[in-house]
């Protein structure tokens, strides 16, 4: 369960650092996490078949590890059965991911973790403080710290970013 919550959080760790930044001089926030820090799931029901390789946490799911917090209906796991290798963590229903300021929000969140990317969808918005992004699909390329917001056809992208230049 580790390699899961660690994989949550470099979600929302780069997803944040790389929208909500607006500004160059703010440094990825990726090396404040460490993976040895205890993950708490709690859940109504925890359902896991090591036969299909799937694990799944429902009913008012939260999450935590360090100062990241997952909430969520549902947390799905997908592993390859006698390695579990994490191939893909998929939360639904009311995800919200909330570390400091930093909040991303949609109706599902997937990470893919050999392609090493993550997908919100379901009117996703990230935001920090009054900074926010939002369109109708976030992706996130975790390697490349790169992300693509795109909207529905004939719909657009939005984004409210405040400068944070030094006062003199």
């Amino acid at each position: 369960m580790k390699k899961i919550m660690l994989h949550i959080v470099l979600l929302l760790a780069l997803s944040l650092g790389a929208i909500a930044s607006g500004g160059a001089e703010e440094k990825s926030i990726l090396g404040s996490y460490s993976s040895d820090a205890p993950i708490e799931i709690a859940s109504d029901r925890l359902e896991g078949n090591d036969q299909t390789g799937t694990a799944k946490f429902s009913g008012t799911v939260v999450a935590k590890q360090g100062d990241v917090t997952i909430y969520a209906e549902e947390l799905d796991v997908y592993y390859q059965t006698g390695s579990r290798l994490i191939e893909k963590v998929v939360a639904l229903n009311g995800v919200r991911i909330v570390q400091g300021e930093r909040i991303a929000t949609g109706d599902k969140a997937v990470f893919f973790n050999q392609q090493g990317k993550v997908v919100l969808t379901g009117e996703p918005k990230v935001h920090q403080g009054q900074d926010f992004v939002q369109g109708d699909e976030i992706t996130v390329f975790l390697n490349e710290e790169r992300s693509v917001v795109t909207g529905k056809e004939g719909a657009r992208v939005n984004a409210l970013f405040h400068p944070q230049g030094e006062k003199q």
